[in-house]
C-alpha cells in the first residue's frame, strides 16, 4: 500500500516516518512549535486512520484485497451510504405462502392486497409494510364449553339457556369460520375470535328461545344449527368483520344436571301420553271410517227400499186405476177375470190333480218346470 503523506494541524508531517519527520521529539523543524500540544499524538483520535481502519475492517469482511491506494474518505463515506441504502431496499422483499394473502400498507393506509402465492416486493419500511393473513386457514371456537385433552369442561355461564316453553336446557356447540376478507378482519374488528364467539352464543339464545325443549333436544337439533349459522353470518356480515361462518354443530343439548331425573320422569309421562294418543288415534282412523262406510250402507239400501216401495205403490195404484176403468166398462168381464187371476195366484204352487170322464186320477206333470195356468182341452188316458 501506498501511503500519502498528511499535515497534522501544527504542520508536522506524520504517519510515514520521513526524513524529517516527528521522531521522538527532536530539535529538527522548530523545536517545540512543530510539536502537539500536550499529551502527545496517542492520545487524539486520528480520522484518516479511522477511515483506513474501516476500509480494511469491510474489505476483510467481504473477502476483497487491499488496494494498492487508500480510498478517497469521501468516496468511501459515499460507499458505505450506498451500500446501506441498498440493504435498506432490500428489506422490501416479501413471501406470500399459499394459504395467506398480504395486505400492501403504504403509510399506513391499505392501498394494495396480494392474493396470489410467491415473492413480491414493496417500496421499504416505513414508506410501505406488508401484513400476512390467514384467509384459507379453517379456525374453530367452542361455545359453552372448554376442552383440556380431550375432556370437555362446562361453562355455564354460556351454556344455560332458557327454550320456548320456558325450560332450561344446557347447551354445547362449536362454530367453524375462516376469513372471507382480509382487510376487514385486520381493521374493521377488535378481537376477531371473541366477537364470532360473542356473536354466535346471542344468536343461538335466540333461536333456542324460539324452540320447544322437546323438538331441541331431537329432531329439531339440524334446523337449529341453519338459523344459527345464518343469524351469526348476518351480524357478522353487519360488523363488517371479514368471517365466514362454514358450520354450527351442536354437540350437545340436555337439562341440567340436578333436574335430569325430574326430566326423565316427564319425558317418559310425555312419552307414554304421546303412545295413548297415537293408540286412540290409529283406533279412531280405523272406527270411524267403517262407521262412516256403514252408515252410508244403510243410508242407500234404504234410499232403494224407499225407492222400490214407492215404484211398487204407484204401479200398485196404476194397475187398480186400470182394473177399476175396465170394470166400469164391463163388469161380468171383469169380475170373471179378476176371479181367474187371483185363483191362479193362489194355485199356482199347489200340486194339480186331474180326473178324466172315466173317474181315472192322474197328476199333472210339468215338464218345463213351471205349474200349468190351465187344464189341457182333452184328459190324458190312463
Amino acid at each position: 500500500m501506498i501511503l500519502l503523506p498528511t499535515q497534522g494541524p501544527w504542520g508536522h508531517r506524520g504517519g510515514g516516518g520521513g526524513d524529517d519527520g516527528d521522531k521522538g521529539g527532536g530539535d529538527k523543524g522548530g523545536g517545540n512549535w512543530s510539536q502537539r500540544p500536550s499529551g502527545g499524538r496517542n492520545n487524539d483520535p486520528d480520522l484518516d486512520e479511522m477511515l483506513r481502519q474501516a476500509q480494511d475492517k469491510f474489505k476483510n469482511t467481504f473477502g476483497g484485497k487491499r488496494p494498492t491506494a487508500d480510498l478517497d474518505p469521501g468516496k468511501a463515506i459515499l460507499l458505505l451510504i450506498f451500500l446501506v441504502f441498498l440493504l435498506w431496499m432490500g428489506t422490501g422483499f416479501y413471501t406470500v405462502q399459499p394459504q395467506e394473502n398480504a395486505l400492501i400498507l403504504t403509510f399506513g393506509k391499505v392501498t394494495d392486497t396480494k392474493t396470489e402465492a410467491g415473492l413480491g416486493y414493496h417500496l421499504p419500511s416505513p414508506i410501505q409494510d406488508d401484513i400476512k393473513v390467514a384467509v384459507a386457514r379453517n379456525n374453530q371456537i367452542d361455545v359453552g364449553f372448554t376442552s383440556a385433552g380431550g375432556a370437555r369442561s362446562d361453562n355455564p355461564r354460556e351454556s344455560m339457556m332458557l327454550t320456548g316453553d320456558a325450560n332450561i336446557v344446557n347447551i354445547h356447540f362449536s362454530v367453524r369460520w375462516h376469513i372471507g376478507d382480509a382487510k376487514q378482519y385486520t381493521f374493521d374488528i377488535d378481537g376477531p375470535d371473541a366477537t364470532v364467539k360473542k356473536v354466535a352464543e346471542s344468536a343461538m339464545r335466540e333461536i333456542i328461545g324460539r324452540t320447544e325443549i322437546q323438538k331441541a333436544m331431537t329432531e329439531g337439533r339440524q334446523d337449529i344449527e341453519t338459523k344459527t349459522k345464518d343469524q351469526t353470518q348476518k351480524v357478522l356480515d353487519e360488523y363488517k368483520s371479514g368471517v365466514l361462518i362454514n358450520s354450527v354443530q351442536l354437540l350437545s343439548v340436555d337439562p341440567p344436571g340436578p333436574v335430569v331425573d325430574a326430566f326423565n320422569d316427564v319425558q317418559r309421562a310425555r312419552t307414554d301420553k304421546e303412545r295413548a294418543k297415537n293408540e286412540a288415534e290409529t283406533y279412531q282412523n280405523d272406527i270411524v271410517p267403517r262407521a262412516k262406510g256403514d252408515a252410508q250402507k244403510i243410508i242407500q239400501d234404504a234410499s232403494a227400499y224407499k225407492s222400490a216401495v214407492m215404484a211398487k205403490a204407484q204401479g200398485d195404484a196404476e194397475r187398480f186405476t186400470s182394473v177399476y176403468n175396465a170394470y166400469a166398462q164391463a163388469k161380468d168381464v171383469t169380475q170373471k177375470r179378476i176371479y181367474l187371476e187371483t185363483m191362479q195366484e193362489i194355485l199356482k204352487n199347489s200340486r194339480k190333480i186331474i180326473v178324466g170322464d172315466d173317474k181315472g186320477v192322474m197328476p199333472w206333470l210339468s215338464l218345463d218346470g213351471k205349474s200349468a195356468s190351465r187344464l189341457p182341452s182333452q184328459p190324458l188316458a190312463q
